[in-house]
């Protein structure tokens, strides 16, 4: 049977899909080439964020002693003094430089954090996400493009030991899918954004006008990147990527944070590539091949033949990706990652379903829809901070 215009557009739609899978793992997979290393520890200021005693783990707090016993100035920022991350970090770190107040903006995180910014004292500020295992010369590393004339370096985390399988699906999610394209589109000159560590220096910060920023768009990460950009600066990811120890995750957890990630993204300019997301993943463009061998007559062992090898070669480009930046990738890695592009579409489907972007407790997208904050933060609110 020769195949029809349905056979030749599922034939395309299943090439394009590929590429752009093979494609996305070959531009991510080589980190940028290191610029020469100018900052030492000492020059930077560390902002570390905690909300909760999940934060204050053993490994994370040792983390930032150790930057502190290096040089750097290390101030760890927490809402209130009662904070549940406060008495571990204490019993762990009783030197520890805490730092105590909140903001009443629309971003939790920034309320937490702004303290922290306004205070660093260094040349280089590092705004880092709780948990991250960050060494002084991985710090020195992220930090090198700014040597060379960046306005911004990112530090992209990478998910590590996963202790459960539903933290190893959270882990596809990281590695395997939003890493992928974060690097090969940063390789292209795109301006991307991610949590990770996030790198300036104090002058960059000041002209963005500190915290504020991180809190124009709905996404603070995506807003200090944009801010940057604005003032003819450029961003980039850096060569290194900490770990993020993941340990053992309901599935639960990981799904809702997946869905707020999902309906944060959908209301930044960046949109439209989160719905196309679904249509290049591995389960439509398999069933938009099978389909063209369907309607060109092949039989079902054919079709079943070539989905294996479908999955085999799209399983191969992300196992490719993640070995090139020194990630493991074995049979539970690739069965997450079926897992993760068969809920492709259920995550999109779920993250239309309704507005309400849930960080930590709070409606994150009703604030963002209530405009009061940003009234409260053009008026220049303070934040009252003491340290203990």
């Amino acid at each position: 049977m020769e195949p029809g215009i349905l056979a030749w557009l599922g034939f395309g739609w299943w090439s394009l899909g590929s590429t752009i899978q093979w494609a996305s793992a070959a531009l991510g997979r080589s980190p940028r080439a290191i610029s020469d290393i100018r900052h030492q520890v000492r020059d930077f200021s560390i902002v570390a964020p905690m909300a909760g005693a999940e934060d204050a783990t053993a490994d994370y707090v040792e983390v930032l002693r150790r930057l502190a016993e290096a040089g750097a100035e290390v101030l760890i920022c927490v809402a209130r003094e009662d904070d549940a991350a406060v008495a571990p970090t204490k019993k762990l770190w009783p030197e520890a430089p805490i730092l105590v107040g909140s903001d009443d903006t629309f971003n939790p995180k920034m309320n937490n954090v702004r303290k922290g910014l306004e205070a660093a004292s260094r040349d280089v500020v590092a705004l880092c996400d709780a948990g991250i295992r960050l060494g002084a010369d991985e710090l020195t590393r992220a930090a090198a493009p700014l040597a060379a004339g960046a306005g911004l370096v990112l530090a992209l985390k990478a998910a590590d030991e996963p202790g459960s399988f539903a933290a190893e699906i959270e882990r596809a999610y990281i590695d395997g899918h939003q890493a992928k394209f974060l690097f090969a589109a940063d390789r292209l000159g795109v301006a991307v954004a991610s949590g990770g560590v996030t790198i300036m220096t104090r002058d960059t910060l000041q002209r963005i006008g500190n915290w504020r920023g991180f809190n124009r768009w709905i996404a603070d990460d995506y807003s200090v990147v944009r801010t940057v950009r604005e003032l003819g600066l450029t961003t980039c990811l850096g060569a290194v990527m900490p770990r993020l120890p993941l340990g053992v995750r309901s599935w639960s957890t990981v799904w809702r944070r997946q869905v707020r990630w999902a309906r944060t993204r959908l209301r930044l300019p960046v949109w439209p590539l989160v719905l196309w997301e679904p249509a290049i993943g591995w389960a439509a463009t398999g069933a938009a091949g099978a389909a063209a061998l369907f309607c060109s007559g092949a039989n079902a062992a054919t079709i079943g033949l070539a989905l294996v090898v479908h999955t085999v070669a799209w399983l191969l480009a992300e196992k490719w990706f993640m070995t090139g930046h020194g990630l493991a990738f074995g049979p539970r890695a690739a069965a997450a990652a079926l897992v993760r592009e068969a809920l492709a579409p259920v995550l999109i489907a779920s993250a239309l379903s309704s507005r309400a972007i849930d960080w930590r407790g709070t409606d994150l997208g009703g604030q963002w829809r209530d405009r009061r904050a940003s009234a409260k933060e053009s008026s220049g609110n303070t934040v009252t901070r003491k340290s203990i």
